[in-house]
C-alpha cells in the first residue's frame, strides 16, 4: 500500500476506532466511509453500510431515500406511504481492494454480486446488511411511481490504492458493466465508477475539511447593525455563478453538504412550486427572475467582501434548497438569469439557529426536522462542552449541527450527532434498541416526544452516549469481540440493567439524574469496571444472532433476558 493512504488510512482507523480490524477490513471501511461522504450530508454508521463475511464481492453498500441511508424496508414502506412523490432514491455500492492492482476477476466477481443483488430472483446470502439492504431496494421497486423519474439510480465503486490508468480489459469491463446496469431496466442514472489511490485521498481529505467559495456579485447592498450579526448583504448574481462556484463539486455533482442546515430537502422538479420556478427559468420572463423568487439565504461564519466578490468559509444555505436544486437541475439554460441572494455572517449559535426556523417557516416541515433547535438540545450541547476536555477518558463532543467539529482534529469515535446521541437514548433509557437498530424513522414518531421533552435531563443524553463511546473503545482494543458490534444498541439497554436494575425512569425525573450518575461512574474510564458490565452484557445478547432479521423476536428475546438480570 501507498505511504500515503496508509497514513490516511491509519489516521481513520484511530479516528474511528478501528484498530482492532485487520487492515483490509480498515480499508473497506475507509473506502467506504469516503464514498458516502463525499455523495451525502446526512450523518450514517459505518457498520450499517459495511459488510461482513459472506459479503458477496460487496464491501459496502447504501440504499438512500432523499440523500439518508435506509437501513430495512419497514422504514423505507413508512417513507413511501407519506403520499410524496418524486423521492429521490440511490443505491450505491463499494468493493475495496488495499492492493494496488486492478484485478479483473475481482472487478468482475464486484459486477456479478451487484447484478445477483438488483435480480428479482431469491437472494442467497446470509450477511446481514446485505439481507437488509436488499430488502429495502425490494420495497423502492414496488414503489417506484413515487420514485423520481419513475426508477432508482445507481452508482457502483471498485477502489484500489494503485495509480489507474484505464486499461483495455478493465475499461471494457467498466462500459459492460454499465451497458447491463441500464439493460437491467431498473435504473434511471448509471455510474460505474474506478477509482485509485489520488481520487481516494481526495475523497477522504474532502471529509474533513472546510467548504470555502467565491462569489461575484452583479450589485450588493450592505444592512446596517444588526444584534447577533457580523454582517449582512443584498446581493444580486448570477444563477450560472451561484450553482458553478456554491452548489457543484468538482466532479459535477450538487455539493449536499450546503444545505445541511435546510430542514427542508428537496422536494423534485414535479413539486408546483418548484414547476413554476422551472417554468420562469425557460420562459420570456426569465429577466424577472429577481421579483418573481425569493432567492437563497447564506451564512457563514466568514464573509468577506473584495470588490464585488464574496469570499465565503464553511457557508450554509439556510434558505432557498428549492431554488438551488432547480437552478442545478436547469443549468445549462440559466444564460443571464439574476438570483437574489441574502448573506449573513454570524458565529452566534442562538442566531444561526433563529434564522434557520425562521427562514424555514414559510410552509409546513415536519417538526422532528428542528429537533436540533429544541432548547433540551442545547442544554445537552452544553452538558458536554462543561466536560473537561483534558480528560479524555470523559470527554465526548455533541454534534447539534452536521460538521459542527470538522477541521478541528478530534477523533470521530467522540462526536455523537444528535441522530446518533437520540438512538443510545432510546436504547439504553427507554429500552427500545430495535427502533435504533433498524427503525429510526419509527424512533422519533415513538420516542420523539420523550426524548426530547423540554424537561428531560441533559445527563441522560451524557451517560447514554459515553456507554456506547466505552463499548466502542473495547471493541476498537478487541477486548470486546468485533462480531459484538452488530448488537451495540441491544448491549446498551442491557448494560443499563446490570447497572441500574430493569426498571425504567422518565427522563425527567430525579431518578433519571440517579441512574445516570451510576452509568457514568461505572464508564468514567476505560477499566474492569466498565469491560465487566459489557462482558456480561454481550454474553446476554449472543441469543440474539439467531433471530437477527426479525424485529418482534429480539424484542421479545430481550425481554426474557432483562427478566433473568
Amino acid at each position: 500500500m501507498h505511504r500515503i493512504v496508509q497514513s490516511h488510512l491509519k489516521n481513520f482507523s484511530e479516528s474511528f476506532g478501528c484498530e482492532a480490524m485487520t487492515p483490509s477490513e480498515q480499508f473497506e471501511r475507509f473506502c467506504t466511509y469516503s464514498i458516502l461522504s463525499s455523495r451525502y450530508s446526512a450523518e450514517f454508521d459505518l457498520d450499517d453500510v459495511s459488510t461482513g463475511e459472506d459479503d458477496d464481492g460487496i464491501d459496502g453498500i447504501a440504499i438512500t431515500i432523499d440523500e439518508i441511508p435506509c437501513l430495512s424496508f419497514e422504514d423505507a414502506k413508512a417513507i413511501f406511504q407519506d403520499g410524496r412523490r418524486n423521492r429521490d432514491v440511490d443505491a450505491v455500492f463499494i468493493q475495496a481492494k488495499s492492493g494496488e492492482r486492478f484485478d479483473l476477476g475481482d472487478f468482475l466477481k464486484f459486477k456479478e454480486g451487484v447484478l445477483r443483488f438488483i435480480s428479482g430472483e431469491d437472494y442467497r446470502v446470509s450477511e446481514e446488511t446485505l439481507v437488509e439492504a436488499k430488502g429495502t431496494f425490494d420495497e423502492i421497486i414496488l414503489n417506484v411511481p413515487k420514485v423520481r423519474n419513475g426508477k432508482p439510480s445507481i452508482y457502483a465503486y471498485y477502489i484500489t490504492t494503485g495509480l489507474y490508468q484505464a486499461p483495455q480489459e478493465i475499461e471494457q469491463a467498466r462500459l459492460e458493466f454499465e451497458r447491463q446496469l441500464l439493460q437491467s431496466g431498473y435504473f434511471h442514472d448509471v455510474t460505474v465508477s474506478i477509482l485509485g489511490r489520488d481520487e481516494l485521498t481526495k475523497l477522504w481529505v474532502g471529509t474533513y475539511s472546510g467548504t470555502q467559495a467565491s462569489l461575484s456579485a452583479f450589485s450588493n447592498a450592505a444592512l446596517p447593525a444588526i444584534s447577533g450579526i457580523d454582517e449582512a448583504y443584498l446581493a444580486v448574481v448570477k444563477g450560472v455563478d451561484l450553482v458553478d462556484k456554491l452548489l457543484i463539486t468538482e466532479d459535477g455533482n450538487l455539493r449536499g453538504q450546503v444545505f445541511e442546515e435546510n430542514v427542508r430537502a428537496y422536494l423534485g422538479d414535479e413539486n408546483p412550486v418548484n414547476k413554476s420556478i422551472s417554468e420562469t427559468i425557460h420562459s420570456l420572463s426569465s429577466s424577472r427572475f429577481p421579483v418573481l423568487n425569493n432567492g437563497v439565504t447564506i451564512v457563514s461564519p466568514d464573509v468577506q467582501l473584495q470588490g464585488n466578490v464574496f469570499h465565503l468559509r464553511n457557508f450554509q444555505i439556510v434558505n432557498g434548497c428549492q431554488t438551488s436544486n432547480v437552478l442545478f437541475e436547469n443549468r445549462a439554460a440559466l444564460g443571464d438569469l439574476m438570483v437574489n441572494v441574502k448573506i449573513v455572517e454570524t458565529q452566534d449559535e442562538d442566531v444561526f439557529a433563529e434564522l434557520v426556523r425562521a427562514t424555514n417557516s414559510q410552509s409546513k416541515v415536519d417538526d422532528a426536522q428542528f429537533l436540533s433547535l429544541k432548547p433540551v438540545v442545547r442544554r445537552v450541547e452544553q452538558y458536554f462542552d462543561s466536560i473537561d476536555s483534558t480528560d479524555i477518558e470523559k470527554k465526548l463532543y455533541l454534534e447539534r449541527r452536521d460538521r459542527q467539529y470538522v477541521g478541528q482534529d478530534i477523533p470521530a469515535l467522540r462526536i455523537y450527532s444528535l441522530h446518533n446521541a437520540a438512538k443510545c437514548v432510546a436504547s439504553m433509557f427507554c429500552m427500545r434498541p430495535e427502533l435504533a437498530f433498524r427503525y429510526p424513522k419509527q424512533m422519533y414518531s415513538d420516542l420523539g416526544d420523550i426524548m426530547f421533552a423540554d424537561e428531560v435531563k441533559e445527563q441522560v443524553y451524557y451517560a447514554a452516549c459515553l456507554t456506547m463511546h466505552r463499548f466502542n473503545l473495547l471493541a476498537s482494543n478487541g477486548v470486546i469481540p468485533q462480531n459484538m458490534k452488530r448488537f451495540k444498541w441491544h448491549i446498551l439497554a442491557v448494560a443499563r440493567a446490570i447497572i441500574c436494575g430493569r426498571d425504567l425512569c422518565k427522563l425527567g425525573s430525579r431518578e433519571a439524574i440517579k441512574q445516570s450518575d451510576a452509568i457514568v461512574r461505572k464508564m468514567d474510564t476505560h477499566g474492569p469496571e466498565a469491560t465487566r458490565v459489557f462482558e456480561k452484557a454481550a454474553d446476554i445478547c449472543k441469543g440474539l444472532g439467531e433471530v437477527t432479521n426479525d424485529r418482534m423476536k429480539r424484542q421479545a428475546i430481550l425481554t426474557d433476558m432483562l427478566d433473568a438480570i
